[in-house]
């Protein structure tokens, strides 16, 4: 995996991949209540999937959410067959609402999963990434500054690709400016994510400094935006 991402914290990533467990669970108190053999195959699953849902994510395997979505899916259709049949009304309010719980959820996921300080938008097949043209990057890093290359950039953030990362560490809020047809921007972010490659790059979540700091960095995503890049 060529990507880190530390920009979603653990604990909620766990939540994320208990979610289908607990989905089942709520179905079938009962079983783990008398610890029948059904709870037992149910919990190893569930655990099994939400440590590689945590693994995945944080190294940039975002098809995993796909893989949440339908396994939580799946069982709620289990559930709603024999709910609907039997008139259980309690039990079809309980479906709707773990429904509208994980629609919730994956809207919040995929926001994060197609934030540009998150994700480069490296794809398996892709060699060497390619950078937004015409826009001049440069990092803090000590008293001097390293040049970098904008590979994506929205209003929450951006990611740069750079000669080196060294010295650069997760949670770290970095100093960088951007420069695009003269008008220069000048901003903070954490870095929460870091991409390994012979051209290594780091993901920041942009932290302006006042108002100020922050129109001029929207106005520069706007216009760039306006351009199609």
């Amino acid at each position: 995996m060529r990507l880190r991402v530390f920009g979603v914290s653990r604990l909620l990533l766990v939540i994320y991949g208990l979610f289908p467990l607990l989905v089942w669970s709520g179905f079938h108190s009962p079983s783990i209540i008398y610890r029948r053999e059904e709870a037992a195959w149910a919990i190893a699953l569930g655990l099994i999937f939400c440590i590689g849902f945590v693994f995945f994510f944080r190294r940039g395997g975002f098809w995993i959410r796909y893989a949440w979505a339908g396994l939580t899916l799946m069982e709620l259709l289990w559930e709603i067959v024999p709910a609907v049949s039997e008139r259980d009304f309690a039990s079809i309010g309980g479906i709707l609402g773990a429904l509208l719980s994980g629609v919730a959820m994956a809207i919040w996921l995929e926001r994060k999963v197609d934030s540009a300080s998150l994700n480069p938008g490296a794809l398996w097949f892709e060699g060497g990434l390619k950078s937004i043209p015409r826009i001049r990057a440069r990092v803090k890093s000590g008293e001097g500054w390293i040049p970098a290359r904008v590979r994506r950039i929205d209003e929450r953030g951006l990611f740069l690709l750079q000669e080196t990362t060294a010295g650069v560490r997760a949670g770290q809020t970095v100093e960088f400016e951007l420069e695009h047809e003269g008008q220069g921007v000048e901003g903070e972010g954490r870095v929460v994510a870091f991409f390994v490659d012979s051209l290594p790059g780091l993901g920041l979540l942009f932290l302006p400094k006042d108002l100020y700091h922050f129109q001029q960095y929207t106005a520069l995503v706007r216009r760039l935006r306006g351009e199609g890049l």
